[in-house]
């Protein structure tokens, strides 16, 4: 792990995030949990880094019988509390009993005692500073037959400017980090519309723009793979490559699910 001084506040960017939050957006982090994973029916799931707890809440609604979600950052398991109780007046069907969140890190050995039908981390494992050790800790938290769906950045040529970008935002102070996203926030919209065809303010998981800017900017530690350095670890390791979904720029998020067929 890196030092504290280091890490980017992933907490106080998804409180910002939760005080923003529509229906609209729930549901649409609903419907693409749902498209990652088809049948929770009956299953445990978990969560790791949970940010905001929004995909915890869906998990619910869509039919696991527990979810346990949990983050490193103390601000964002206090906000995912917060995003659930919101969840549930806009979606009965969560059953808030059976969702909990705590303060963990995945590469607490601790942590990886138990098993879980199904395994979701969404653009976390590549910031936790040891992403390797991570890919690792996830392999002993699926059950037999589970899934592990991930997402993690592409491998790119800018990659490592990038990364240098993300280490000098988090050693600034708040002004040169404003200036920052905004220096990215106007290009990165326009590359939006004329390369990936879409409307960056219409977010298919329920994520506003600016937050996600601002995460891109400062998330640090940051490191990246190829779709082969990602598959071939997984399947070297007992796993399955059920479904992928690559990213539409050069740097964003592919997005995998493994069945654990050994």
């Amino acid at each position: 792990m890196s030092d504290n001084k280091e890490r980017f506040a992933f907490g106080e960017n998804w409180q910002a995030f939760s005080k923003r939050l529509t229906q609209d957006d729930y549901l649409a982090a609903k419907r693409s949990l749902h498209e990652l994973v088809d049948d929770l029916n009956g299953k445990t799931f978990l969560d790791i880094g949970c940010g905001s707890g929004l995909f915890s809440a869906a998990a619910s609604a869509l039919g696991a019988k527990c979810v346990l979600g949990f983050d490193i950052d103390s601000q964002s398991v206090q906000t995912s509390g917060v995003v659930l109780e919101k969840a549930v007046e806009w979606d009965p069907s969560i059953k808030k009993d059976s969702v909990d969140f705590k303060v963990e890190s995945i590469l607490n050995h601790s942590m990886q005692s138990n098993k879980y039908d199904v395994v979701y981390s969404w653009g976390v494992l590549h910031h936790t500073g040891n992403m390797y050790a991570a890919f690792d800790a996830v392999t002993k938290m699926v059950a037999d037959k589970g899934l592990l769906v991930i997402a993690i950045y592409n491998k790119h040529f800018t990659s490592p400017i990038w990364k240098g970008i993300k280490y000098i935002y988090n050693k600034s102070t708040r002004i040169i980090r404003k200036f920052l996203v905004y220096l990215v926030l106007v290009p990165k919209f326009i590359a939006a519309l004329l390369i990936q065809r879409e409307n960056p303010l219409k977010r298919g998981r329920g994520m506003h723009y600016y937050n996600d800017i601002v995460d891109w900017v400062g998330g640090y530690p940051y490191e990246y793979a190829s779709v082969e350095e990602v598959t071939n670890f997984f399947e070297s390791r007992g796993f399955k490559l059920r479904k992928l979904l690559r990213t539409k720029g050069f740097t964003g998020c592919n997005q995998y699910v493994f069945e654990k067929v050994i």
